[in-house]
This record gives structure tokens, sequence and C-alpha cells, in this order.
């Protein structure tokens, strides 16, 4: 299983993804789920939670598409984004579902969180399901999450909103993925980490973070330790 992280926040985008895969207990491997494209006018980055198959069959297919005839469907002829989702659907559908779409292949699909910027239009941020449809997040909830979420989802609800800036979205993104490392033992590092700022045109920041580095581990301490300081300043129970 995975765990991947989209935000949207006021000033920009935070992605997040874990890179552990398993097909039981002693078939463990680690493979990257985050595809990331800054060409031009355009800066797209998705992550993907489902079958690894499917998924992987789909990041190829993407990067074969921009090698190939410029005039076919690809991510720079792609208008906006609801035509990279619709783009990337289609793709989905035709690698888990080769036969048409019914309940078993369905199975086999994946899922995809996409998001970035077109040079003159807004920034977004869009969830494509096995099926091939997509859905933008809530206005007062400007997040997505798929795969392992019951763990790292608590932490996404409380803090971010629509004000939110880039840093603590950040810095959310990073508790949020803790969480569930701790949790879950079908997630796992590295993580894939990428910010994109609002209207640059370009990735900010994009890193593989181990659970040593220390702009990881610095914010996950931190946490940990302040967690513990306010559950220490709670009212005493009267039978205490």
């Amino acid at each position: 299983m995975t765990y991947c992280i989209g935000i949207k926040s006021k000033d920009g985008l935070v992605f997040a993804s874990d890179s552990r895969t398993n097909a039981g207990l002693d078939n463990v491997n680690i493979y990257s789920k985050m595809l990331t494209y800054d060409v031009g006018d355009r800066t797209i980055i998705i992550v993907t939670s489902g079958n690894l198959g499917t998924s992987q069959a789909v990041f190829k297919s993407i990067q074969k598409d921009l090698k190939g005839n410029k005039n076919n469907m690809n991510l720079n002829t792609c208008k906006d984004f609801d035509q990279i989702a619709s783009y990337v659907g289609s793709l989905n559908v035709k690698h888990s579902s080769p036969q048409g779409i019914n309940t078993d292949n369905v199975l086999l699909g994946a899922t995809f969180i996409v998001g970035g910027q077109i040079k003159g239009q807004p920034m977004e941020l869009l969830l494509i399901y096995p099926q091939g449809n997509f859905i933008k997040p809530a206005d007062s909830k400007p997040f997505l999450v798929i795969g392992e979420i019951k763990y790292g989802k608590p932490i996404l609800d409380r803090v971010i909103t629509p004000e939110t800036k880039i840093g603590d979205a950040s810095r959310c993104a990073l508790i949020s993925m803790d969480s569930t490392l701790r949790s879950d033992l079908t997630v796992g590092p590295p993580i894939d980490f990428a910010v994109y700022k609002k209207d640059e045109n370009k990735i900010a920041s994009i890193k593989c973070l181990n659970i040593t580095d220390p702009e990881y581990t610095e914010v996950c301490k931190k946490w940990s330790e302040t967690i513990h300081k306010v559950f220490d300043t709670f009212p005493r129970f009267d039978w205490e």
C-alpha cells in the first residue's frame, strides 16, 4: 500500500509520497510513486496509489508520449489541468482495463493526485479515480490524500485551511506522513517531497527524504515533544 498527499495552500502546492510496496511480508520493495514535469510554461506533479503495475505503465506512457509525435496528446499539448486529468485518467483506464471496465479489472486500477500550474492559469489540484474521472478538493479543505489515509488525514483536517501558508503546509505534510509511517507497516521511506510556489513556473524544492534526514527528523521530533507537553497540561480526573 502507500500514502500520498497533495495540499493546495494560498501560495503554493505541496506533495509527499512514500516509496514502499509489498506483496506480503517477504516481498517488500521500494518504488518512487511521484512523477514531476517542469518544462516550459508548465509545472506538473503527479503521485499515485494502487496497483503498482498500472501506475508504472501510466507513468511510462506519459514519458513515451512526451518523446513521441508532438501533435499527439501529452502533458505539453494539454491546454489546462482538466485536460491533463482527463489524459492521465484515460491512460489509467487503458492500462488497468484493456478489455473495458468491469468489477474485476477496476481492482487493478490506480488512483492519482495531479497538480501544478500552467503559466497564466491558476494553480490546480485534482484527484483521478481508477475509472478515469476526477474531482477537485473542497474549498474548505484544500488537500487530497490517497492510499492508507486513516492515520495521517486527522492532522490535515485540523491544520490545513484555505489560508494555510506553504511552509506550514509542508511541515503538516511531513507530520502527516510520519504519523502514517509509525502506525502502518505497509507505508515506508524514503519519502518523495516536492514543493511548488505559486506563479514561479518551476519546482521550488524536490527531495527524497529518509527518516534520518535532519529536515524530516527535526519537524517530527518537535511535533512529538510538543504533544507530550500539551498532554501533561490536561486536567486530572477526580479519581486519580
